[in-house]
C-alpha cells in the first residue's frame, strides 16, 4: 500500500466524484423507475397476468445466466482504481485489456452452453408443466432474452471500469437516455405489437443499447485501452481469476438466490401467475434499493481509493454517513409501503394481483414481511459494500454462502408445504438477521480497530472512530 501522504484535494475529487455519480443517477434512477413503473401496468393490462409472468420467467433467467459472469467487473473495478491511485499507466493498460478478453471470453462461452441447452431441452422441463400451455412463445422469448443479454454481458465490465475511474456519472447518464429511449419505444409500440417479444425489445433492449454505447464512449475517451491481445498479460490471469470468484460470490450469490432462484423456485410450485406478482414486488424492490445504490455505487471505488491512498478519517466520516442515510431510507420507504401499498398497488397494476392463488395476494400481512427484508437487505449491502472496500472479501464470501444455502433449502421446504408469499420473505429476512445483518458490521468494525493506530485513524476532534460510527 502506498504510504506517502497524499493532498487534501484527492478527499474533494472523491465527494466531487460522488456527488455528479448521485445527480446523474438520479435522472438515470427516474427514468428506471418510471420505465418500470410504465411497463407493468401496460404489461399485465395488455398480456393477462399469466403472460406477465412468462415475461418474469424469461428474464429471470436469462439474468441469472448473466450474473455468472459478473465478478470480473468488480475484480476490475479494484484493480484498476489501485492502478489509477499509484499512477501506473501500464498497469492501467493491461488490467483493463486483460479483463475485457477475459470477460468477453467467458462471455461467449456461457452464450454458447445456454444457447445449446435451450435448443436442447423442452420449455416444460426447464421452468415447470405450468409453463406447458405457453412453451412456444417462451420459446421464441428465451432466444431473443438470450441474444439482448449477450450484448449487456459484452459491455458491462467496460462500465465497471468507469467505476474504477470515478466516472460512474457517465454510466448514469448513458443509462438515462436509454430508459428514455425505451419508454419511448413501449409507449409508442406496445399498443400496436402486445407481445413479450415486443416488451423485451423496448425494455430489456434499450437498457443494452444504453451499455453499449457506454462502451464505446469510453473507448473514445481512452483510446490507448482499445483491446488488443498485444497488452494481454498472462500473469495477471491468477489475481484476476482469484479476485473475479471472490466478487461473484459476494455481489451475485444473495442477489441470484433472492431474485433469481426465488422465481423459478415459485414458478415450479405455484405457476406463473405467482411469478408474476414476485416480479411485482421485485421491481418495487428495485425501484427503492436503485435510489441507495445511486450512493453505494459511486461509493465503493471512492473508499477503495481512500484505502489506498490511507486517508481514515474520510473512511470513517463517509460510512457514518453512509449508514445512517440508508437505514433511515429503508425504515421510512417499509413505513409507507405497510400504510400505502395495498391502495396503490391496484391503481398502479390494476385488479390483475387479485387473480391469483391466496397465497400470493398482496395484503398488510405481505408488505409488512416485505418491508423488514428490505430494511435489512438495505443494512446488509452497506455493509458489505464496507467490508469489500476495506479489503476484506474472504470473510463476506464465507457468510453470504452459508446465508444463501439456509435461504434455498428453509424456502423449498417452505414452498413444499405452502405457497405463501408473506412466508417467503419472513424467511428471507430472517436468514439475513441470521448471517450477513450482523456478521458484516462485525468484520467492519474489527477491521476498522485493526487500523486504529495508523497514523491519520483518528479524525480532528480525536475522536473513536468506532464510537462514532456507532453513535
Amino acid at each position: 500500500m502506498n504510504t506517502v501522504s497524499q493532498p487534501s484535494d484527492t478527499s474533494s475529487h472523491r465527494d466531487r466524484s460522488i456527488r455528479l455519480a448521485v445527480i446523474t443517477s438520479l435522472v438515470s434512477k427516474l427514468g428506471t423507475i418510471i420505465l418500470r413503473l410504465v411497463s407493468i401496468p401496460i404489461a399485465i393490462r395488455l398480456l393477462g397476468i399469466e403472460q406477465f409472468g412468462v415475461y418474469t420467467a424469461i428474464t429471470m433467467a436469462v439474468g441469472l445466466i448473466d450474473m455468472l459472469q459478473i465478478g470480473i467487473g468488480p475484480a476490475l473495478t479494484r484493480q484498476l482504481s489501485q492502478a489509477v491511485a499509484r499512477g501506473d499507466r501500464i498497469k492501467e493498460q493491461t488490467i483493463f485489456v486483460t479483463s475485457i478478453l477475459l470477460s468477453s471470453g467467458i462471455t461467449l462461452l456461457l452464450a454458447s452452453v445456454a444457447a445449446f441447452f435451450l435448443y436442447q431441452t423442452p420449455i416444460p422441463q426447464l421452468f415447470g408443466a405450468e409453463f406447458d400451455s405457453v412453451s412456444e412463445v417462451m420459446y421464441r422469448a428465451a432466444w431473443l432474452g438470450l441474444a439482448i443479454i449477450l450484448i449487456e454481458m459484452l459491455c458491462v465490465t467496460f462500465e465497471m471500469a468507469r467505476d474504477g475511474y470515478l466516472e460512474t456519472r457517465f454510466s448514469n447518464a448513458w443509462g438515462a437516455a436509454g430508459n428514455l429511449f425505451g419508454a419511448g419505444v413501449l409507449l409508442i409500440g406496445i399498443w400496436f405489437y402486445p407481445s413479450i417479444e415486443f416488451l423485451l425489445i423496448a425494455v430489456n433492449g434499450s437498457i443494452a443499447l444504453a451499455k453499449l454505447g457506454n462502451t464505446i464512449h469510453l473507448l473514445i475517451q481512452r483510446p490507448y485501452l482499445f483491446p488488443r491481445f498485444s497488452l494481454f498479460r498472462k500473469k495477471l490471469l491468477p489475481s484476476l481469476a482469484k479476485d473475479s470468484i471472490r466478487f461473484s460470490v459476494t455481489y451475485i450469490l444473495a442477489a441470484a438466490v433472492e431474485y433469481n432462484i426465488m422465481a423459478f423456485l415459485i414458478g415450479r410450485h405455484a405457476g406463473p401467475e405467482a411469478v408474476g406478482v414476485y416480479n411485482v414486488m421485485i421491481t418495487i424492490h428495485f425501484s427503492l434499493a436503485g435510489i441507495v445504490s445511486m450512493i453505494t455505487r459511486p461509493y465503493w471505488p471512492a473508499l477503495m481509493d481512500a484505502v489506498e491512498r490511507e486517508d481514515h478519517p474520510w473512511i470513517v466520516r463517509s460510512s457514518r454517513k453512509l449508514l445512517k442515510a440508508g437505514l433511515g431510507f429503508g425504515v421510512l420507504s417499509g413505513i409507507g409501503l405497510i400504510a400505502l401499498g395495498t391502495s396503490v398497488l391496484p391503481l398502479w397494476v390494476g385488479e390483475g394481483l387479485q387473480n391469483v392463488a391466496a397465497g400470493f395476494q398482496i395484503d398488510h400481512g405481505t408488505l409488512a414481511a416485505f418491508a423488514v427484508y428490505f430494511i435489512l437487505h438495505l443494512w446488509r449491502h452497506m455493509n458489505q459494500i464496507l467490508v469489500l472496500g476495506m479489503g476484506m472479501i474472504n470473510q463476506v464470501v464465507c457468510v453470504v454462502i452459508a446465508e444463501s444455502l439456509v435461504l434455498v433449502s428453509f424456502t423449498t421446504m417452505i414452498l413444499n408445504e405452502t405457497a405463501n408469499l408473506t412466508m417467503i420473505y419472513l424467511t428471507m429476512a430472517t436468514s439475513i438477521a441470521l448471517f450477513t445483518g450482523w456478521m458484516l458490521p462485525m468484520i467492519f468494525v474489527s477491521g476498522l480497530r485493526s487500523t486504529k493506530d495508523r497514523p491519520g485513524i483518528e479524525d480532528a476532534e480525536g475522536l473513536d472512530p468506532i464510537s462514532k460510527i456507532i453513535n
